[in-house]
């Protein structure tokens, strides 16, 4: 996972795993990084307070508001905690973490939409400065002078062994520092250095010293502007510009806001797909196919629309950090340039006339919408069986049929119905934009013409 982008959509997608056989369950466990809360309220801040203290002295973590607990249902907020999760101050909460621990504790606020329920997150960056020590009392939860780690799914009291590492660690940082500052002294020459306090404005060196008033220390910038020496080849640093009282210092830290993002799951792709959204970002719901248990989902689509071509599009792919054989899957689909399309059935078997009867009916625009089972099964192939042309005119009804098929029996559809929905929507996709992302170079007037010609 990568820490510097807490709510991308890959780490989203570690955090909300959801189960297979249940949609509404998530399989990811409390570990040493997350931990989940059924509600969200104030009177239960000092435990928010105490686990995010223990991510800060590990590698950082999320607090999920929003799922319970055993088994890890996903249920969203709502009502009042939604209310209290939305309405929640980042300032006052900054001042909980600062008046609670040293030193300070960065984080971020994040809601997540996923299959319609809201969820909050907190996230805890690991401390730079370790460790992170309770400073104040705060009920049962909170001790001065107490040192919270992560073990596991648990936040407990800090161990002998844990803290060791820690001050080691910090110990063996220090070291590489002092070596950085000494190999500086080094190259510029003992004689040629000074060392500035920060904290006395007094700056001393082997020619000398002098003094800097604390209460200007605040308000210089010194910068180097060409040669201003007179002399050639010794370039010298001149304060420019006048010095200005300041009551106090501004403040470099952004004010914190709640974001809010929507997640992207094979139910968004496909319908997104289906009824031609103009999607933001077109390349997260392509990248998201990586992450999903099947790689026959639509993909030309959002790469006509983030104006991918093949080798643009595996590049982006082969970036993507995903464990799922999707990834691979895709890779190879595109590649290898095959479509879903079938041959249309020549036999006279039952089956093959059946087929036949329905390629007449989704070329007439007249087929019964309410077919179910292998009926349904042998219309989908009979869609796989049109042309590439056929689909371009049809398309509209196309899609208007898929989309009902697929929120009608998707969910819970047996594994033979679900493949071939599937692949019927990978063909329409591949029969309206396949041709057109192989083309590495089009005109942007080309390419608006194009999109609109299948819309």
């Amino acid at each position: 996972m990568d820490s510097r982008i807490p709510f991308s959509q890959e780490n989203l997608n570690e955090v909300f795993k959801i189960s297979p056989n249940n949609r509404a369950r998530v399989i990811s466990r409390e570990c040493g990084w997350l931990e989940f809360k059924e509600s969200f309220g104030w009177v239960s801040i000092a435990k928010y307070l105490r686990t995010c203290a223990a991510f800060a002295n590990v590698k950082g973590g999320y607090i999920v508001f929003g799922i319970a607990n055993r088994p890890h249902i996903l249920i969203g907020l709502k009502g009042k905690n939604l209310e209290a999760f939305d309405a929640l101050d980042p300032e006052k909460m900054s001042k909980h973490f600062n008046d609670h621990f040293v030193p300070e504790i960065e984080w971020d606020i994040h809601q997540y939409e996923l299959h319609g329920n809201i969820y909050g997150l907190l996230y805890v960056h690991e401390s730079k400065n370790k460790p992170v020590i309770c400073c104040k009392d705060e009920g049962k939860e909170l001790k001065e002078g107490d040192i919270y780690y992560r073990y596991r799914g648990r936040t407990e009291r800090i161990k002998y062994s844990e803290l060791r590492i820690i001050l080691d660690t910090k110990r063996e940082q220090e070291q590489l520092l002092w070596m950085q500052h000494l190999a500086n002294i080094s190259r510029i020459g003992v004689r040629e250095a000074g060392i500035f306090d920060l904290h006395t404005g007094q700056v001393t060196g082997s020619g000398g010293s002098f003094l800097i008033d604390e209460s200007l220390l605040s308000q210089l910038s010194f910068i180097k502007e060409g040669e201003f020496s007179e002399v050639k080849g010794k370039p010298v640093l001149k304060l420019i510009g006048n010095v200005q009282p300041l009551e106090r210092l501004p403040s470099t830290v952004n004010k914190k806001q709640i974001i809010k993002t929507k997640g992207i799951r094979i139910g968004d792709i496909v319908s997104s797909f289906l009824n031609q959204d103009h999607v933001l970002e077109p390349q997260e719901f392509f990248k998201q196919i990586c992450f999903e248990n099947t790689a026959f989902l639509p993909c030309y689509y959002y790469m006509r629309k983030a104006g991918l071509n093949n080798d643009e599009a595996i590049k982006m792919l082969n970036c993507v950090v995903s464990r799922s054989t999707s990834k691979a899957k895709l890779v190879k689909r595109i590649t290898d340039g095959k479509t879903q399309n079938m041959t249309a059935p020549t036999g006279d078997t039952s089956i093959a006339k059946k087929k036949r009867e329905y390629a007449e009916q989704l070329t007439g625009n007249c087929v019964d919408p309410s077919l179910s089972e292998k009926s349904l099964e042998y219309c989908l192939q009979s869609i796989r069986g049109l042309s590439a042309k056929d689909v371009s005119v049809h398309s509209g009804y196309l899609r208007d049929l898929l989309r009902t098929w697929f929120n009608k029996y998707y969910a819970s559809a047996q594994g033979p119905l679900a493949d071939n929905l599937r692949r019927a929507i990978c063909w329409i996709d591949e029969a309206l934009f396949k041709e057109e992302v192989e083309v590495a170079c089009l005109a942007p007037s080309r390419k608006s013409k194009s999109l609109r010609r299948h819309i």
